[in-house]
């Protein structure tokens, strides 16, 4: 039992100490009362003699009848627990603390039932009072910690766990939030503390099922997900990852010809020598071209290459034949472009054949990984670090070059992409409707260091979306209720950072504010925006069915549809959002949310974490610029939040609006972004719009609700209906390579035959 040893008093009662006190008096009396007094600490009133002020001289007096009420308060506050009523298990727990202050086991419930009923800055103040008393409790910690998560304060939250891991190295709780916060340092101490702590049990418990495992087979089906975390590692640690698994072979298929376009420009004698090696074990290899080699490795190439092989040394790039002998003959076959110091895998002609036979796919691309001269001398280098790419994004690509140095496309497609980059071919291919594949392997591999810098700052607008005229109006839609605060600030920041106000109007649903100040604060507000209105509504909460009612009376072309609990902190933000929403194939635009601590909370959502949504940038730096500048550039996505979500208004009618039917709450941004796509329309995020959000502020938090919880899984039950259970099963625009046992882009695990020729096919 939690702090057991702390408890000075033996729980151990007659039947005439449950009867009378020491003194005659009948310790029975109304429960209320009780709980009155205990809370008000009026001792002298319990005791029955004036001047008790000291709880313990009252034990000392009454210790039969104490230990009654005692026994009273917890009964009471224990059947509201569980009950699910944390609320009123915190006022019961509050008055038997105030009874026995030594019993920190009942201030750890009061913290508990505080933190789960969402009073987190009292749950604050019992937890940091239970440890001044014992500061060596991990437990203690942990709760704190999760109370700063729930806050948003991660780094607070982050700390408290690492201090419960230092008191109990074995506290579980505090590993798994760790690990699923997506520290690495922690990430590899909780795989370790697994391994080490559970290696032998687990050994003992298989070795003792194993005549019971068809019986247990749905019960180890629960835990399957989890099993990935294992086979996981950080992708900092990519060179022992590499070590341990190898880029499997694909399943057989047919060679395919394959002619061969490699850049020798500068190229050192190491990876020249790497490359002649690699392609020299591609029997499919029937034409090859060097552009820019010198004369020595000219010489070198015509004596390395396989015996009639065809070899054309070029002086560079412009000298490459307008034809090439496959679309001379029309023979099928495929060009490999591969640029200077790029290094290809043996297995990468293979891949190449098996992605084209089970996809028709006409482009493909690949992977790719940092070497470093090795120190065995058994190879030249070593892979040290992963380059994950993501799909093919024409927008993206404007900004980052996301592909690389190498490239495979149909032969017949040469005429078209001679002399272009492999950005350049994917941006193409991508306007003219050529299927494009990507091949989550990293089929090439290069030696340059990369000279990415570690911060940025979002990359401009692409030209295709900046204007130069006035914005179209648009509608700003905010639901609010007893949030007039911080729906206000909200209002303020959208006029005061519009370059065009005028063209701004905003529609308040007021879904039954009933605090007199606040309902004063929202008309000064209407007042002080003329462009402000105030639409009343006190129906029961239906996120959508309150949007989609908004939105019937509004003749602006562009709707924005906002939480209250947000401050817009970008200047100009209308001209981005319309820019966006001007271009024909936009669906829907969505903006960089961020916490308080300037962390991002949403930059776009993934379908298939977990077998659920979560957002893309989770906590990560504002400034960060990894993964291609993910969190920099303006790109597609699977869906957006509804918290922030610009859309044309005609587009959201012909759509149907949200689903306020089957998703009245949740999930009905993401069932509208789908339909969207399904019409041909891109769901766009552009870190150029960036507002604070603060998550429930409104409306609080639903995990901490059982009816909301409950409602909420009633709306992904209608989610799948809809779009089946495989639609949050994987995202497409993520690489296979990331596990999802924590937050995204910070673990990878070893990439099956199946699982890529999965991905092969939905890119």
């Amino acid at each position: 039992m939690f702090f057991k040893r702390l408890w000075p008093f033996s729980t151990r009662r007659t039947d005439t100490a449950q009867r009378t006190d020491t003194h005659g008096h009948s310790p029975s009396m109304p429960v209320e009362e009780l709980l009155t007094l205990c809370r008000q600490e009026d001792w002298s009133r319990l005791s029955g003699q004036e001047d008790i002020s000291d709880v313990r001289t009252l034990w000392g007096l009454r210790p039969a009848a104490c230990q009654q009420w005692m026994t009273t308060l917890t009964r009471e506050a224990d059947q509201m627990r569980d009950a699910g009523n944390p609320a009123d298990a915190a006022n019961f727990y509050r008055g038997a603390f105030a009874l026995a202050p030594w019993r920190l086991d009942l201030g750890m419930q009061l913290g508990n039932m505080l933190k789960d009923s969402g009073q987190l800055e009292t749950a604050e103040h019992i937890y940091r009072t239970i440890i001044t008393q014992a500061p060596e409790e991990a437990e203690t910690y942990l709760q704190l910690g999760h109370v700063y998560k729930i806050q948003g304060r991660r780094i607070l939250a982050l700390n408290h766990y690492r201090e419960a891991l230092e008191r109990d190295p074995t506290c579980e709780a505090a590993h798994r939030e760790l690990f699923l916060a997506g520290d690495t340092a922690a990430q590899r101490a909780s795989m370790s503390h697994r391994h080490l702590s559970h290696g032998t049990e687990q050994s003992l418990h298989l070795a003792a099922t194993l005549a019971d495992m068809r019986d247990r087979l749905d019960d180890m089906t629960a835990v399957l997900p989890d099993i990935s975390a294992f086979n996981a590692f950080p992708s900092e640690d990519y060179a022992i990852f590499r070590k341990l698994f190898r880029i499997p072979p694909p399943p057989a298929a047919t060679p395919l010809p394959l002619t061969v376009i490699i850049a020798q420009d500068d190229v050192s004698e190491a990876v020249a020598a790497a490359q002649m090696t690699a392609l020299g074990s591609m029997s499919s290899l029937t034409k090859l071209y060097t552009t820019g080699a010198s004369s020595t490795l000219r010489d070198a190439w015509n004596a390395r290459m396989q015996p009639g092989l065809s070899i054309t040394h070029l002086p560079d790039a412009d000298a490459l034949p307008a034809t090439l002998p496959h679309t001379e003959k029309q023979v099928s076959g495929n060009v490999l472009l591969i640029g200077a110091d790029c290094i290809p895998s043996p297995l990468l002609a293979d891949w190449i054949s098996c992605a084209v036979q089970t996809s028709t796919c006409d482009i493909a691309f690949f992977d790719a990984e940092t070497l470093t001269p090795s120190i065995s001398r058994s190879a030249l280098f070593e892979a040290t670090a992963l380059q994950p790419r993501p799909v093919a994004d024409a927008i993206w690509l404007e900004q980052e070059d996301t592909i690389g140095d190498a490239i495979v496309f149909s032969a017949e497609l040469w005429p078209t992409y001679r002399g272009k980059s492999p950005a350049r071919i994917i941006r193409d291919g991508l306007a003219t409707g050529q299927r494009i594949a990507h091949i989550p392997y990293p089929l090439v591999a290069s030696p340059r260091p990369s000279d990415r810098p570690v911060c940025s700052a979002p990359h401009p607008l692409p030209e295709q979306f900046v204007i130069h005229d006035l914005p179209e109006p648009c509608t700003v839609v905010i639901c609010t209720r007893d949030n007039a605060t911080d729906c206000c600030t909200m209002v303020d920041s959208l006029f005061a950072t519009a370059r065009h106000p005028d063209r701004i109007h905003c529609l308040i649903v007021d879904n039954g504010t009933r605090i007199a100040e606040d309902l004063l604060l929202l008309e000064k507000l209407a007042t002080r925006h003329p462009r402000v209105n105030i639409l009343r509504d006190p129906s029961p909460f239906n996120w959508s069915r309150l949007n989609n009612e908004a939105t019937a009376g509004i003749s602006t072309p562009n709707i924005l549809f906002c939480n209250d609990d947000m401050q817009m902190l970008s200047e100009n933000w209308d001209m981005v959002l319309a820019g966006l929403l001007r271009a024909p194939s936009t669906g829907a635009v969505g903006a960089r949310l961020l916490y308080s601590d300037d962390t991002i909370q949403h930059a776009g959502v993934l379908l298939g974490w977990q077998g659920s949504v979560i957002h893309d940038g989770l906590y990560e730096p504002r400034d960060s610029n990894a993964h291609f500048g993910r969190w920099q550039c303006t790109r597609q996505v699977s869906a957006i939040t509804g918290a922030f979500l610009g859309i044309r208004a005609e587009v959201f009618a012909r759509a149907g609006g949200f689903d306020a039917e089957r998703m009245p709450i949740s999930y009905s941004d993401i069932d509208l972004c789908l339909r969207l796509q399904e019409q041909g329309l891109q769901i766009l995020w552009t870190p150029l719009i960036e507002a604070r959000h603060d998550e429930s502020a409104s409306r609080g938090l639903d995990h901490l609700n059982p009816l909301r919880h409950s409602l909420g899984t009633m709306e992904r039950a209608a989610f799948e209906n809809i779009w089946g259970v495989r639609k949050l099963s994987m995202d497409p625009t993520v690489n296979p390579v990331w596990v999802d046992a924590t937050l995204p882009l910070r673990l990878i695990r070893p990439v099956s035959p199946a699982v890529a020729l999965r991905h092969i096919q939905a890119t």
